[in-house]
């Protein structure tokens, strides 16, 4: 079965899973001795990565979205680079082309804005579950441009998503329900599908986010200076705002991409869709958010509906079957 995941900082992988490599039986490495532990090392550390979004945007506080993201951002950008310099490698990291770099920056500014404006109306929790829309919408928009109607798994698929958000808002619908974070975090979800469609269908391997980082860095910042309050961030936030460029936006790529190099990409990919729950948990963990019974039983089936609506009934031998349906 097809499976398409795009990480949370804008790295898509279109890969081939078995049933029971996601489920029971799954091997991080192509020989028969078990699951290597450099591997498994690896992918956890990038999904701890990028699950600590969440919380580091919650720890940053008041500090305006433009200005977190796009702080977080360059500080990302200078580490690539300097990351690319100590290989020799800053002229090719620095020659994507200006219309990819673009639509890259458009994606990640926008996206994670929508974010931390929906933490800031509706709490990190539930905004962690909204915005795990995004799968539900991906498969939404592919069906669109394929013109064909989603498939039974796919159809579930995005009923469990939409469940997912309802049951995890429920508290809040008493009378107390913010209509706008929630279209806030909706619009961050949709502004990522559109993302993950694009970059699949131009299938672009290199690195684009990390030179990419830099442009929607200085835009978040003119978006700030324009449109928010001055602000200095305190110590704490900046830490916060440091780790948030190095970590989710760098380290988390780093160490998905070495991990896939190293072990089976269709089982390694399953993983990634822990992130939601292993956000609630550090959440939990920090006490930066109010992480209840129906914010957990949301994101087990915002999950779910990620794992079913990308699935398909083609087989990984045919050719087509790498394209998401």
């Amino acid at each position: 079965m097809t499976l398409l995941v795009t990480t949370p900082t804008g790295q898509p992988a279109i890969v081939h899973v078995r049933w029971w490599e996601r489920f029971g039986g799954t091997r991080l490495s192509g020989t028969s001795g078990g699951p290597k532990a450099k591997t498994m090392g690896l992918v956890a550390g990038a999904v701890v990565l990028w699950a600590s979004w969440p919380a580091l945007a919650t720890a940053v506080g008041p500090a305006p979205p433009f200005l977190t993201l796009g702080a977080s951002a360059l500080i990302g950008f200078l580490f690539s680079l300097s990351l690319a310099a100590r290989k020799g490698a800053s002229r090719i990291f620095l020659s994507l082309p200006l219309r990819t770099m673009v639509f890259v920056s458009l994606g990640l500014m926008g996206n994670n804005a929508f974010y931390i404006a929906a933490i800031a109306r509706i709490g990190p929790a539930e905004a962690n579950v909204v915005h795990y829309l995004w799968p539900v919408f991906l498969v939404l928009l592919a069906s669109m441009l394929h013109r064909r109607l989603p498939s039974l798994f796919q159809a579930l698929g995005i009923a469990c998503g939409f469940l997912g958000v309802a049951v995890a808002l429920y508290p809040q619908m008493a009378g107390n329900l913010d209509g706008v974070g929630v279209l806030l975090g909706v619009c961050g979800a949709m502004t990522f599908a559109v993302y993950s469609v694009g970059r699949s269908i131009a299938r672009v391997e290199t690195n684009v986010v990390g030179p990419s980082l830099g442009l929607a860095g200085l835009a978040a910042l003119c978006a700030h200076f324009i449109l928010e309050p001055a602000y200095w961030p305190s110590t704490p936030e900046w830490l916060a705002i440091i780790f948030m460029g190095i970590g989710p936006f760098t380290v988390a790529n780093m160490l998905w991409d070495k991990a896939t190099r190293s072990g089976s990409a269709a089982a390694i990919s399953s993983f990634a869709f822990l992130t939601p729950l292993v956000a609630m948990g550090l959440l939990a963990t920090f006490g930066l958010g109010n992480v209840t019974l129906n914010t957990i039983v949301g994101a087990l089936l915002a999950i779910a509906g990620a794992l079913l609506s990308s699935t398909s009934k083609r087989g990984s031998s045919s050719a087509r079957g790498s394209r998401q349906d």
